[in-house]
């Protein structure tokens, strides 16, 4: 893992693009542990949700390491 320390980080303050910003702030996230919280299949069904939006979700993560954070936790696969 290399840094997550970045989930509890205010997504307005982490270097994404303006359109990650205003789509996180759209959806009602306000760090990327906020997002992590949800299923991957909440997430998609939330009414601002978009796939480029949740693409650099998965850059941000995959650059961090943390990608593997973004999957139902064991037990709770309901997507």
């Amino acid at each position: 893992m290399k840094n997550p320390e970045i989930l509890s980080v205010p997504i307005h303050k982490l270097p994404v693009s303006r359109l990650f910003k205003q789509g996180s702030e759209r959806l009602g996230f306000g760090t990327l542990q906020e997002i992590l919280d949800e299923t991957p299949g909440k997430l998609m069904k939330k009414e601002n949700f978009n796939y480029v939006w949740f693409g650099e979700l998965i850059d941000i993560l995959t650059a961090e390491g943390l990608l593997h954070l973004l999957q139902p936790t064991q037990g709770n696969s309901r997507v």
